[in-house]
């Protein structure tokens, strides 16, 4: 067996656990094919998701904020090609990347030339993509898998490190293509273990919640149907049409008449609390904190900072793992601009990131006003540091134009004079 065999048998082993995950996060969970059924009674599934709900948290903390790119020497025309070069792409494209590592614990960015010969890029996951590296994490090979739209049959594409790409119609090669790029032009984003997503984390947790939600709103929804007793009397048509019409049913003066509903006694503060507990346990596991929690009209930016401390550590320790991935595309990047004929140092690039988090923006200014703008710390770097600034060169480029121009209105201002016309005209 060769190693595209080995790699495709691989996929195929492990492809249904990764596509549970995705279930999971989509709310089609396993409750949907295990929940306990009773004829003639009520069987609704209710499903509070909260593997979404945290996923997209972190997604929105993390990258909530475009990234920022600074050139350290100051180039501005590096981080305007790297913008040009991009524009194309959708805003939400990093935090697809986030995403679909949120969801499997991996995911896979594959770049390439589109058909307008720009620099693109398609984020896949271990549902639909193998990666095969070295002992240093450099692809080696790299297997895609795919359906052309309303085709039933499936394609694979191989990627070599020589530039080779060699397409799959099922198990027969239709065709053999190039990349221009150096070696595989693709990058791994990895979580260090699998067990570090929210899916690993919480996905008994979730399912203890679900059955129990599930059984509250089916335990309240047979309780519509309790039953009135009626006992020493004969309950004829007439008196049932008397209580569907009016609600009232007149009994006899006889010893041991009653009339009284047969409900079922719940234990919903026992219940309510089963399920509090298995809600905080979930927040408590993945470091999140519940945003629908009431707080004091008063509470500082700085104070809900503090309250997101874990979930903030854990949102930056998964973003360093996107950065990293980044990285690698702006160096592909690169690539693409020198075939072009612009040459530009890899090293030269510094990618920010700005947390989208409860932050005290005035307390950020007047630190970099107090360390020095422009004597301690460059203008761009400070500016990279506030969350509402998406690309620093390009804002100082503004700030000189605006200057430009507002020093001309002042110069438009200023009446000169003829001192040849002062002191009255020639004798």
């Amino acid at each position: 067996m060769n190693l595209n065999d080995k790699m495709i048998a691989e996929f195929r082993s492990v492809v249904t656990d990764y596509e549970l995950m995705e279930l999971y996060y989509k709310g089609d969970q396993d409750i949907n094919r295990t929940y306990n059924k009773f004829p003639n009674r009520s069987n609704q599934i209710v499903i509070d998701n909260f593997i979404n709900k945290f996923i997209n948290e972190e997604i929105g903390y993390s990258l909530g904020n475009p990234l920022s790119f600074v050139s350290i020497s100051g180039n501005k025309e590096l981080t305007d090609d790297i913008y040009r070069a991009t524009f194309h792409w959708k805003d939400n494209h990093d935090q697809k990347l986030m995403r679909t590592l949120e969801i499997f614990g991996k995911a896979f960015i594959l770049n390439y030339i589109d058909g307008k010969g720009r620099f693109s890029e398609k984020v896949l996951s271990p549902k639909n993509a193998i990666v095969y590296t070295d002992d240093d994490g450099v692809p080696l090979r790299f297997i895609h898998f795919y359906k052309p739209k309303y085709q039933t049959e499936e394609y694979h594409d191989v990627y070599y490190p020589d530039g080779r790409i060699e397409i799959y119609k099922g198990n027969s090669l239709v065709n053999t293509k190039h990349h221009p790029f150096n070696g595989v032009p693709v990058s791994v984003c990895e979580l260090d273990n699998i067990e570090d997503t929210i899916f690993f984390k919480i996905k008994h947790l979730q399912d203890a919640y679900n059955e129990i939600l599930s059984d509250q709103t089916n335990t309240i929804s047979d309780f519509r149907r309790a039953y009135l007793v009626i006992t020493g009397v004969e309950v004829d048509e007439k008196m049932k049409d008397m209580l569907k019409q009016h609600g009232l049913v007149n009994l006899p003066s006889v010893q041991n008449t009653s009339v009284k509903w047969l409900i079922k006694d719940m234990p919903d503060g026992y219940i309510q609390n089963t399920l509090e507990r298995l809600r905080a346990a979930m927040y408590e596991t993945c470091n999140h904190i519940d945003g629908n929690e009431k707080l004091q009209s008063n509470t500082s930016g700085t104070a809900l900072r503090n309250r997101l401390v874990f979930l903030e550590q854990r949102c930056n320790a998964i973003l360093d793992i996107v950065l990293n991935t980044v990285y690698d595309r702006t160096e592909r990047l690169l690539e693409y601009l020198a075939a072009k004929g612009k040459t530009y140092d890899f090293t030269d690039i510094k990618i920010n990131a700005t947390p989208c988090i409860p932050q005290d923006e005035i307390s950020i200014i007047q630190g970099l006003v107090q360390l020095g703008i422009g004597t301690n710390i460059s203008l761009e770097t400070a500016l990279s540091r506030l969350p509402f600034v998406e690309n620093p060169a390009n804002e100082i480029a503004k700030i000189k134009q605006e200057q430009k121009t507002n020093n001309r209105i002042e110069l438009d201002k200023i009446d000169l004079v003829d001192d040849s016309a002062e002191g009255g005209g020639a004798a």
